[in-house]
């Protein structure tokens, strides 16, 4: 058999699954029906929706550092700067003992919607060092909260589908004693960040011409204390839906944390957007390190309104 022919077959019988556990990978991935997400294996970082793998059709593409996807023969030349000959000898490996945690065959893990009301402190001191007043924290459904279980140590944040059904809470850990990764976002399990849309179903019976698009949810509710509408991704990535949502839009302002990660998101959202919106894609970039939070009253609603007015 030609290399050529050999590595046709191996593309088809070597699954990506697999090569991300044979390299220790798999266990930071998670299943969303026929996708797995997780950080990207090649550039690096944190960002747990990075890197996707299409199951069915054995691809990947990353859509952060590297903004690019491919196959398994890709994905092995990336991962370890093989060659051709390389490659085709992992593979051919592989293939022999193609052996993964991740069965293709197994139920996907569900989604349990929490709908009970938890009860929050709306007058906590960090909200009120992020400038959210109780009436809005009251409104949104968020605070502190002092039991046990998953949100303990957290600002609990209240999680609704785009028709408003609540689906249950995201918690931003603050106590570094309680968890490991202090300061970071946590959601449920199998939670569909990609099919939801924070704050969304607020304003969707009233869907404004113009919306600002943030990364976090205190962002959307200081805008809302300047009576400017706006959504959170939870995050830097947009997916195929969330564009369906907003696509119709007449105005729609970016403005992502100001980090890196937010920067490029910014571009890659605003490329995609572009392609797919009817929308005019407007773009606020902050200063490095600064969150839309961050900034005043004043400065939120100057950087905002040149695009709104």
């Amino acid at each position: 058999m030609s290399p050529s022919l050999q590595f046709n077959s191996l593309k088809k019988t070597v699954h990506i699954s697999a090569v991300l556990d044979d390299k220790g990978l798999l266990a930071t991935f998670r299943r969303r029906g026929d996708r797995l997400v997780g950080p990207c294996p090649i550039h690096g970082g944190d960002n747990p929706n990075a890197f996707v793998v299409s199951l069915s059709k054995n691809l990947w593409y990353c859509f952060t550092g590297c903004n690019r996807g491919g196959d398994n023969v890709d994905l092995v030349k990336r991962l370890d700067g093989k060659n051709f000959q390389q490659t085709l000898q992992y593979l051919r490996a592989l293939a022999g003992c193609q052996q993964t945690r991740f069965s293709l065959s197994s139920t996907p893990k569900q989604f349990k919607p929490f709908v009970r009301k938890l009860p929050l402190d709306h007058c906590s001191t960090w909200l009120e060092q992020k400038n959210i007043t109780p009436k809005t924290a009251a409104l949104f459904e968020v605070g502190a909260y002092y039991g046990k279980g998953f949100l303990a140590g957290s600002i609990g944040i209240r999680l609704h589908d785009i028709n408003g059904r609540p689906i249950g809470y995201a918690a931003r850990r603050l106590l570094p004693t309680i968890v490991k990764r202090y300061g970071k976002y946590q959601f449920p399990s199998a939670f569909p960040k990609s099919d939801t849309l924070y704050n969304y179903h607020r304003i969707a019976g009233s869907l404004p011409g113009k919306l600002v698009i943030t990364e976090c949810p205190w962002g959307v509710m200081r805008l809302h204390q300047l009576n400017l509408p706006a959504v959170a991704l939870m995050g830097t990535h947009l997916s195929d839906m969330q564009c369906g949502l907003l696509g119709q839009l007449k105005d729609i302002v970016l403005m992502l944390d100001g980090d890196i990660a937010g920067m490029k998101a910014t571009h890659q959202i605003k490329m995609k957007l572009g392609k797919i919106a009817k929308s005019r894609i407007h773009s606020i970039y902050l200063p490095s390190g600064a969150d839309p939070d961050d900034l005043s009253d004043d400065a939120l609603r100057a950087k905002v309104n040149q695009f709104f007015f």
